[in-house]
């Protein structure tokens, strides 16, 4: 198992400061309450907002790359084999400098800790494929073993240091082997259709109920995106929709049943049913609001290409009868919630219990990062009452 270099601890904490957060603006807590929480789970890192995260991330991006681009230049180095082994050693001193700055200056999610880490995964992989092409493999063997390395890198980074994207990174380089080899167009999107599918299936597997909130929550995000690419995978006529849509050009479209056998077209057409279904009783079931919203987009977008599936004619106004139809279907879902017991029915409401927490930058944010005082401001550390608990701050097994 990778250790991550921040504690499960250190993650809940953050995780249940941003709940507080968002609990506060809606009214739960009071500040009092805030202050007290976010005393309780100090997670002993350094952050910063996003603004500053994205300008930290450009600067030690382009540093990294004028220093090693000013080091090729200085030598005189030209030949492939060479740089190819500059760039594996730069990506091997950026990596260690990734965990150095992690471990020192305690940064999460600072901005230059994520540079030097992605960093370090281009270098190698560029490295990596500059020696294959020029030693050992052809030109489409060495997209392969990169596509391969790419993945297992991004599996790496996202494990050992908990970048979200870095998981999509490495699900978009597992996306491109079907495009590396020989294949037809239907054996292409089978394949890409059969690596969506086991990627979703482990997540699901490896996501347990006991597993921490911030992981539950990472892991929804990955199955609502993983969920909707297979969608789109499935999907064969989208992107025909979508195109003509664009050109405002209506009357019959089915074109994509021309290159794909009978069966399979139509079993493509009968996922685009069942993809959604199963994404909406799972998010129901299992209290996914996330994966039930993209489920139910999901379902719009099958409504909306039903026609090309079809063959059906096309009018300019489809789209209002859609609209007007999913329009009463909400209408009537909230009626009905609203006239169950205390406006819910079954644990779902269609009030606004939680208001969504603000991300913005505000001027208190940016005096803070430019007063040097404002870094060295210590909190007392009190006994955490938080500790043995799983609940993200709900209180179940927590002694406060």
């Amino acid at each position: 198992m990778i250790n991550c270099l921040y504690s499960a601890q250190q993650e809940e904490n953050i995780y249940i400061r941003r709940q507080a957060g968002t609990w506060q603006n809606s009214g739960l807590i009071n500040s009092d309450q805030l202050t007290a929480i976010q005393n309780y789970t100090d997670s002993d890192v350094r952050q910063t907002n996003v603004f500053f995260r994205i300008i930290f991330f450009l600067f030690t991006c382009l540093f990294i790359g004028a220093v090693l681009g000013l080091f090729i230049w200085m030598t005189g180095i030209r030949k492939p084999i060479p740089v190819s082994f500059i760039f594996i050693i730069a990506s091997v001193i950026s990596y260690i400098a990734a965990e150095h700055t992690i471990n020192k200056y305690r940064f999460y999610r600072h901005g230059i800790e994520e540079a030097l880490a992605l960093t370090a995964v281009v270098l190698l992989c560029f490295g990596c494929g500059i020696f294959l092409d020029e030693i050992i493999l052809t030109g489409r063997q060495t997209g392969i073993a990169v596509a391969l390395l790419c993945a297992c890198c991004a599996l790496w980074i996202y494990l050992r240091f908990g970048f979200l994207y870095a998981a999509f990174i490495g699900v978009c380089a597992l996306c491109t082997l079907p495009f590396l080899f020989s294949l037809g167009r239907l054996e292409e999107r089978l394949a890409l259709l059969g690596i969506l599918c086991v990627v979703l299936l482990s997540n699901i597997i490896f996501d347990k109920p006991e597993s921490d909130d911030f992981r539950k929550e990472r892991n929804i995000i990955l199955q609502a995106c993983l969920l909707a690419a297979i969608y789109m995978t499935a999907n064969v006529e989208i992107m025909g929709a979508i195109e003509m849509f664009m050109k405002n050009t209506g009357g019959h479209y089915r074109l994509s049943n021309l290159s794909y056998p009978p069966q399979i077209y139509w079993s493509l057409y009968m996922l685009t049913f069942l993809i959604p279904a199963t994404g909406i009783y799972r998010g129901i079931k299992s209290r996914k609001r996330l994966i039930l919203n993209t489920s139910l987009i999901l379902a719009c977008i099958t409504m909306g290409t039903n026609k090309s599936y079809l063959g059906m004619t096309r009018y300019a106004w489809d789209p209002a009868i859609l609209g007007t139809a999913l329009v009463i279907i909400s209408m009537a879902i909230n009626i009905w919630l609203n006239h169950g017991e205390n406006k819910q029915r079954n644990g779902f409401t269609a009030e606004n219990i939680l208001k969504p927490e603000s991300h913005g930058i505000g001027l208190a944010d940016i005096a803070a990062a430019v007063t040097p005082l404002a870094t060295n401001i210590e909190v007392q550390q009190q006994d955490k009452y938080f500790d043995g608990g799983t609940s993200g701050g709900g209180g179940s097994s927590r002694n406060y």
